[in-house]
This record gives C-alpha cells, structure tokens and sequence, in this order.
C-alpha cells in the first residue's frame, strides 16, 4: 500500500509514521497483558471478575462509539487536507456518541454494583472518569491520523501504556483493591494531550473529493456495525455470566480472550495509519485495488484463522495458566476456538475500512447484524458448558463476517466495474 499523498509517493515522514505506529502498538499490546497479569496476580480469580467486566465495557464503549467517532473524524480530515472548518453539526455528531457512551457506560455499572462490583458506587464513579478520558483520548487520537501526524500518534498510544503499567505496579505495591486498579485506567489516556493534537499543522494536505456525505446517518450506520462486531468479539465474559457461567468462569473467559484478542486490539491502532490510505483509493475511484486488497486480507483471514486455531488449541493453556496462574487455564477447546475467531475478526476489522472509505457504513452494518445473528443463533444451539457456547458463537461470528465481507467487497466492485 502506498502512502496516500498527492502524487503517490511515499515520504520519509509517512514512513517514520507507519514504523511509529507498530513499534507503539507493540508497547501498547504487551502493557495491557502486564497489566492484566498484575491485577490477576495481586486480587486472584474471583477479585479479578470485577476488573474483567470494567474492561469489556470500557472496551465495548470504546470500540462501538469511540472508534467510529475516531474514523469519521480521521476521513474528514483526510478528506479535507488535514483542515477541520467551524461546523456545528459535525461537532454535535462527534459529541453525542461521545456521551452516550458515558451515560451508557455509568447506567449498567450502577445496574450490575452488587452481580459484579460487590456493591461499591465507586465504581461508578471511575467508569464515568475511565470513559471521559477515552473520550478526549479518541479525539486526539482522530485529530493526529487525519493529519498524518503518524509518528505523535505512535508515541502515545506507546506512552499510555508505559503509564498503565507503571501505575498498576504502584498499585499492587500500596493499595492492591480491584477499585484502585480499575480507578488508574482513567489516567493513563490522557497523556494524549502532550502530543498537542489540535495545534494548527504546517503540513500541506490536498483537498479530496467525497462523492457520499458523510453525516449522521454515516456514522449512526457505522456505530451499529461496530457494535454488532463488538458484541461478537469482545462481549463473551459478560455473556457467560448470563449462560450461566461462575465468577471464575468470567474471569477465565476474560483473560483467555483478551490475551488472544490482543492483535486485534492492537490493530486499532493501525487502522489509524490505513484508512487515509483506504480512503484516497476511494476518493480517486480506484476500485479495483480496493478489491485486491479485500482478497488479500479475506485470504489472510483464513491462514491465520487456521494457524492461531491450531495454536490456541495446543499452547493456549499452558500460556494463561503462566501468565495468569492455573486457576485461570482454559481448557483447549475454548482456547482453540477463541484463537480461531481472532484470525478472522483480525483480517474483518481492515476489511471494514474498504467500507467506510467508501463512504458505505449502511451496507457494513446489514453485514455485521447477519453476522450478529449467526453467532446468536450458535449461542442457544449448542448445549456445552457456558465457555464453550459463547467460544463457539465468537468463532460463528467471525467466520460469517469474514464472508461477507470479502463476497460483497468483491460483488460491488463487479457490478461498477
């Protein structure tokens, strides 16, 4: 993939960038296995279930509200050479995600105190701050890849993980209660503001035509297909609770899952360095390498579907349980499947930025309801144990959307062509 400037040409800067972006991402994914495997070490099993079901609501609010909020302004300002223009509306379609992820994010801590937060409000209290600062940290975040400030945005995504980690050490050394590990993760995003993200650029962008305006009804489209695939991908440790799993079991699918779900979380990052790319092709109506790149990452999906299943189903296990202790191991089925679903939700997350450079977050969401749909429907089909359903939904999911993804990448670009 080339760089997206003018003339195509890849600059030294933008190579910088891209190197910045994964050696950060690389920071950012080993932190947050630190950091997990401090908390799980410092509180045990049944004290870290609470600090599991913080983690998948930050992370859902994150990804189902915070992300498209961070694509749509990521293409606009791709669009607009790296210039964001007074507008009302744009910054009231920012802001309301933004906050309902808030509200959304407070309400079901307050609703779920004593199921998984033994009935401490102070838990509410650190949802509100955690979700705040994803707030800003996702507008920073938006503001320095729609700029191609692609070496800053590198540099923090790799310092807020140093300062997470750096603080859960500090809290396992003095106050070692699941609140006090989950009050720090609202520290650590703010280091976004060191990176100055909303500072005028001296960086001269070309202007881009956008034959689809990309309003509300674009980023409402995009929201329900992020929270379609984030409910396949990162809902399964509440879920088991509801299927009737132990707190032990919702700790097990919560470490078990996001270890394996790592390289997708880390690939937020990069998508940050892929989708201006994406979004120039789009914008210059070069559909044909647009549907080269959906085969590719469709086949990609595959291999790696197979190789980390095969993994998973062998050395998953015997990695959680040295990680996190043996009362955490999976048994290798649920690993198996779990590192299967990964390959494919990895390769589908790059897939989905085809689409919304297009400018078509109405037919990514139709993709991803399906797929929601087929991975509810595998849930109460199977009659195994709770971790096994929701394993064997996630990997029905995943492989579905994969599909479907490639099949209409490939079908659209026909049917213009």
């Amino acid at each position: 993939m080339s760089d997206a400037t003018e003339s195509g040409v890849p600059t030294n800067q933008d190579r910088v960038g891209t190197v910045a972006i994964v050696a950060g991402t690389a920071v950012s994914a080993l932190s947050v296995y630190l950091y997990q495997v401090i908390a799980a070490r410092t509180l045990g099993s049944e004290l870290f279930a609470s600090i599991g079901v913080m983690w998948t609501i930050s992370f859902l609010v994150f990804t189902v509200l915070n992300i498209p909020v961070e694509q749509y302004v990521t293409r606009r300002l791709t669009l607009g050479g790296g210039r964001w223009l007074p507008d009302r509306d744009a910054i009231l379609i920012v802001a309301t995600p933004l906050l309902a992820g808030i509200v959304i994010g407070a309400v079901f801590v307050a609703a779920t105190l004593d199921r998984f937060f033994a009935g401490s409000s102070g838990f509410v209290v650190a949802a509100v701050a955690i979700l705040i600062s994803r707030g800003l940290l996702t507008v920073g975040r938006a503001f320095l890849a729609g700029r191609r400030r692609f070496t800053a945005y590198g540099a923090i995504v790799a310092l807020e993980g140093v300062v997470l980690v750096a603080l859960a050490i500090g809290v396992a050394a003095t106050s070692a209660s699941a609140l006090a590990f989950v009050a720090i993760l609202a520290i650590s995003p703010l280091v976004v503001v060191l990176a100055r993200p909303l500072a005028t650029t001296t960086t001269e962008m070309p202007m881009l035509a956008d034959s689809i305006p990309a309003g509300a009804g674009f980023l409402g489209a995009l929201i329900v297909a992020t929270a379609a695939s984030q409910i396949i991908l990162a809902a399964e440790p509440v879920i088991v609770s509801f299927v009737g799993g132990t707190a032990t079991a919702v700790s097990v699918v919560f470490v078990t899952f996001t270890l394996f779900r790592g390289p997708v979380t880390s690939a937020y990052n990069l998508i940050a360095r892929v989708l201006p790319d994406f979004t120039v092709m789009a914008s210059a109506g070069d559909d044909h390498r647009l549907k080269v790149w959906a085969e590719r990452i469709g086949i990609a999906g595959v291999a790696l579907a197979a190789l980390f299943g095969a993994g998973g189903w062998v050395l998953g296990p015997i990695v959680v349980e040295v990680l996190y202790g043996a009362e955490f191991a999976p048994p290798s089925v649920v690993s198996g499947l779990a590192a299967a679903a990964v390959g494919f939700a990895l390769a589908s997350l790059f897939l989905n930025q085809i689409f919304v450079a297009r400018g078509e977050t109405g037919r990514l969401a139709v993709i991803w309801l399906l797929a929601l749909l087929a991975a509810t429907v595998a849930l109460f089909v199977s009659t195994a144990e709770p971790m096994i359903r929701v394993a064997t939904a996630f990997l029905v999911g995943e492989a579905a959307a994969l599909a479907l993804l490639v099949g209409v990448s490939v079908f659209a670009h026909r049917r213009r062509a």
